[in-house]
């Protein structure tokens, strides 16, 4: 998908992601505007997009995060003038170059917030639903949003509360069955060594060993290294899916859940990652590095492969390298590969949330919640996701184009250049793609088409990618529905734990020693044991099976 940290606003399309985006249309596809207003009444003119533009112009502010503001006003522009023009609609997209929690607060401080605030991770969405700031989304659904209910279908009860009621929406929301991490190496210098099989970790680790040996340093007489990653959070939960662990849990028979620091596949995916440091092939700088870091030591091709989401490798390795390569060939990029541990019995490499990224709400500052929901409703509907995902159609840089009798198909032009791994996404930003989502789904559409421009269009290396992949996705959305209560001791001992085990698995796969790198995971184990890691494992493994019964 494109960029997909930029599509995630500030997750790193961890969303998923946080999320995460496959499946391509009829690239002649021609269809017909539809949706539930696609009837013309006598108080309203139906539009090509199957929207009954209101007489009196409805307005919503909504505040998405952190973002920068000229950017986001840039890139709105054309879509929100085409909204007001053609709807009857106008949208103020609202950023701050400030941390959106911070930045909620201070909304609640000053009693000064929008109508509609999405993007909202679900445990912010919860305090302001607790808080009575959050007006009660399901009459607004039932009479305005049938759409709603029939696009998210069986998912929309998953933001029932105890009580049946829904207080907030998801952003992203919808089970795409595209693979987001995986082993992976660098094609053409697998190629050199014979392109030998690989299934489990071990054969990994000989292969990539093997791939530096032939590439010791790069052109310039930098060293080259098997892998490498950068500060963040997500590596332990990403390795643990090859030994069988769910995003860093261990699933019981009676759905409990164990934390990866205790268990044996913990230790086991520890002591493999170790090796890589132990025999020089571990990047030393990966705990300590940022993003654009490890980025640079890709383009200048420092890393025979990576283990993570395989977004990265495309837009810091072959996506750079054709632009600046003149020896560029179709080889040079990192395909993936499934790999299991023989005591796993499958991996779960993939989890994938149905929840989406983001919660959004409609504040008690609304008046008119109504209009709200007549917007959401088209929205998600066939024709919405497209307008709101593919941006203005109907110009030369437009990917799509819609006739006054709300016929549409692909700007071929356009559609040509995602098929080539040629597109420039720059016009798509300005046209307002994906620029406008409160409450969009990711799911496919009935013509096959979905939200993501470039995912109409996979490249063979990306169907590749999930045909090798597939066995490894899962959802796991009644973990990612678990929201920690703010004013629950667990939360305060769940960032104690997390603090302890972020320090203490770089300082165990750094180690000297396989046996230093042992007594260092042990010390890990047992100081967040003490920090409280058996109450947030029993929160966590209470929420787990209450979400899974009430989603039967």
């Amino acid at each position: 998908m494109k960029r997909l940290s930029v599509m995630l606003l500030t997750l790193a399309f961890v969303l998923t992601a946080v999320a995460g985006c496959g499946g391509g249309g009829d690239k002649s596809a021609v269809s017909t505007a539809t949706s539930s207003q696609s009837t013309s009444s006598a108080t309203g003119k139906v539009n090509e997009y199957g929207w009954e533009v209101p007489e009196k112009t409805i307005e919503i502010s909504y505040y998405v995060g952190q973002d920068n503001p000229d950017t986001v006003a840039k890139n709105s522009k054309l879509i929100s003038d085409l909204l007001l023009e053609k709807f009857n609609v106008k949208l103020n997209k609202i950023v701050y170059d400030t941390d959106m929690v911070e930045k909620l607060n201070l909304m609640l401080a000053s009693n000064d917030y929008p109508e509609v605030i999405s993007n909202m991770s679900v445990t912010e969405a919860q305090k302001w639903i607790d808080l009575e700031k959050a007006q009660e989304l399901t009459p607004l659904i039932d009479e305005y949003g049938p759409e709603v209910r029939k696009q998210m279908g069986d998912y929309l009860k998953r933001y029932e509360n105890e009580d049946g009621k829904i207080y907030n929406l998801p952003v992203g929301w919808g089970l795409l069955p595209i693979a987001d991490a995986a082993a992976q190496v660098r094609l053409d210098w697998y190629k050199e060594i014979g392109s030998p099989e690989f299934k489990t970790p071990d054969e990994y680790f000989d292969v990539l060993k093997k791939l530096v040996e032939k590439h010791p340093t790069n052109a310039t007489g930098e060293k080259v290294y098997a892998l490498g990653t950068w500060k963040d959070d997500k590596i332990h939960e990403q390795l643990g899916g090859i030994w069988g662990l769910k995003y860093g849990w261990k699933e019981g028979s009676d759905n409990s859940l164990t934390h990866w620091v205790n268990t044996d596949e913990g230790l086991e995916f520890t002591k493999w990652y170790n090796k890589f440091a132990r025999e020089g092939l571990l990047d030393p700088d990966s705990f300590t590095q940022k993003r654009d870091d490890w980025g640079a030591k890709c383009s200048n091709e420092r890393y025979a492969g990576h283990f993570a989401n395989w977004w990265v490798t495309k837009d810091f390795g072959n996506m750079t390298w054709i632009k600046t390569k003149k020896d560029y060939n179709d080889d040079m990029r990192y395909p993936h590969y499934n790999i299991k541990a023989p005591s796993a019995e499958k991996s779960y490499l993939n989890p994938k949330s149905t929840m989406g990224w983001g919660r959004t709400i409609i504040t008690d500052k609304c008046t008119q919640p109504e209009n709200v929901m007549k917007w959401w409703n088209f929205e998600v509907s066939d024709m919405g996701t497209k307008l709101l995902s593919w941006g203005v159609p109907n110009s030369d840089t437009s990917v799509w184009n819609i006739s006054d009798a709300g016929e549409w198909s692909w700007n071929q032009n356009e559609s040509k250049k995602l098929e080539d791994s040629t597109f420039v996404w720059a016009p798509f930003d300005l046209n307002g793609g994906t620029a406008l989502w409160m409450v969009m789904g990711q799911q496919k559409h009935g013509d096959g088409t979905q939200a993501w421009i470039d995912q109409n269009f996979p490249s063979k290396w990306f169907k590749q990618k999930d045909e090798n992949l597939k066995d490894t996705i899962f959802d796991f959305s009644a973990y990612y529905a678990i929201s920690l209560p703010s004013d629950d001791p667990v939360t305060v001992k769940n960032q104690q734990v997390k603090d302890i085990y972020l320090t203490g698995f770089a300082n165990a796969v750094m180690a000297k020693t396989e046996q230093e790198c042992v007594a260092k995971f042990m010390e890990m184990r047992d100081k967040a044991n003490k920090a409280g890691l058996k109450e947030v494992e029993k929160f966590y493994s209470d929420a787990y099976k209450k979400n899974l019964e009430a989603w039967k």
